[in-house]
């Protein structure tokens, strides 16, 4: 039975070009819009308060779970060499997730939620560990050409979690109860698809090989570090606005709700570009690894003049439709925040030129630059954030996310053509001294 629903999913042996760009897409487009479905949901059925307070939540899952990602991933798809086996990632990923867990109940214990608060904060984070637990094998299909059961994974997991959460709902109105039956559903969508199709490409077993596991850490630590850093860079405008704003009164309840809704399009132009961007991933690995270095250069060049033409077709349509259809999908009016909309599409687009800059030096294996690069816009970060939305409230907000994903870009780039130059001139002298 295992073995025939194996077959039937895997498909015939044949080029999966198309597939992995269409199922990237559908998965990315799915996982993404999850999370406004689930906010309106939760804002539908227990209101605007309710609905702030799942986004918060969300939000602080998804950074827990760069603690289960441990952003072994991009190492993953671009180890070309196979220095490391899938059961080596695998057993790393079983100690992160772990330790992710500990984090999703302590987090709010130190932070002093409490109540439902304290309940959505820890639930949240273990429906997130369930994205780290598959991501593991999706990044194992992706090292194979096989990017198109990556996305069918996340399609797959995200339609059957969001729909048990939704009925669940519906029918209860209970939003903790509901949560845990969606944490339930995101297991059961890993065991089903994800565990079930593995054994066409590695074998399914734990390997704690501690000699090998302390290597792989110390390859993807600073990686780690950065993602964190990354995650908070991200966020930071979120936080300031859910901090200033905190409070009983339905205004500024309303205000950390707009800014939610307005927050979202920064993560379109991402998406979009990651639809092109991770399924050529491992070939960028391949020109680098190979020597290929004026077609890697070419191709993260290719990349990032798909990302401007992103960003541009954004701000247009952003200023067009942007207010009136995210009125219409968060049913709250959000006239007269256009201007802020703006600068958040903007600062999306340049936080995805960011994004591919940093995959670009993570095929390099440049770890400490990206660390140190990360760490330095995080600074900056911490320096404006809260101060801007205590001065200029939304704007403020939206102008210091802009700001520092224009000078996280900045500083990519020039330590991804840094890196490209240096290694560039060691291949001329490798070059030489063959010829001599």
């Amino acid at each position: 039975m295992v073995e025939k629903l194996r077959r039937r999913i895997l498909g015939a042996d044949r080029d999966h070009a198309k597939d992995n760009f269409l199922w990237n897409m559908i998965g990315s487009v799915l996982y993404a819009a999850a999370t406004i479905l689930l906010v309106r949901l939760t804002r539908g059925a227990a209101g605007t308060g309710a609905g702030a307070d799942f986004n918060i939540a969300f939000k602080t899952g998804q950074i827990l779970l760069t603690v289960g990602y441990f952003e072994i991933r991009p190492f993953q798809v671009t180890d070309v060499n196979n220095e490391y086996s899938f059961q080596d990632y695998l057993s790393l990923r079983v100690i992160t997730c772990a330790v992710m867990a500990a984090l999703g109940f302590l987090y709010p214990a130190v932070s002093g939620e409490e109540g439902e608060r304290f309940a959505l904060f820890a639930l949240l984070c273990l429906y997130k560990l369930m994205d780290g637990a598959a991501d593991v094998f999706e990044g194992e299909f992706q090292k194979n050409g096989r990017m198109d059961l990556a996305g069918k994974s996340v399609a797959f997991r995200t339609v059957l979690s969001v729909t048990a959460y939704g009925v669940a709902l519906y029918l209860t109105r209970d939003v903790v109860f509901s949560v845990c039956v969606m944490v339930a559903a995101a297991a059961a969508g890993v065991l089903i698809f994800d565990v079930t199709l593995i054994g066409a490409f590695a074998r399914l077993s734990l390997s704690f090989d501690w000699v090998r596991l302390r290597r792989l850490v110390q390859s993807t630590i600073f990686l780690f570090i950065g993602s964190i850093l990354c995650l908070y860079i991200f966020n930071a405008s979120n936080y300031a606005v859910d901090a200033v704003y905190q409070g009983a009164d339905a205004v500024s309840e309303d205000i950390r709700y707009v800014y939610a809704c307005i927050f979202m399009p920064t993560s379109v132009i991402n998406l979009a570009s990651g639809f092109v961007f991770k399924p050529v991933l491992t070939t960028m690995a391949a020109h680098y690894v190979e020597g290929r270095l004026s077609s890697f250069g070419l191709l993260v060049g290719k990349l990032l003049l798909g990302v401007t033409a992103l960003t541009a077709l954004a701000l247009a349509g952003g200023a067009l439709l942007g207010i009136p259809v995210l009125s219409l999908i968060y049913g709250y009016n959000l006239e007269g925040y256009l201007p802020q909309l703006l600068v958040l599409i903007l600062g999306g687009g340049f936080n995805a030129a960011g994004i591919i800059l940093y995959y670009a030096m993570t095929v390099m294996r440049r770890q400490r630059g990206i660390l140190f690069s990360y760490g330095a816009v995080a600074l900056v970060t911490l320096l404006i954030s809260h101060w801007s939305v205590r001065s200029f409230g939304l704007m403020g907000a939206a102008v210091s996310y802009c700001l520092v994903m224009l000078l996280q870009m900045l500083i990519f780039g020039a330590a991804t053509f840094a890196g490209w130059r240096q290694a560039r001139s060691q291949q001329e002298r490798n070059r030489r001294e063959g010829g001599d």
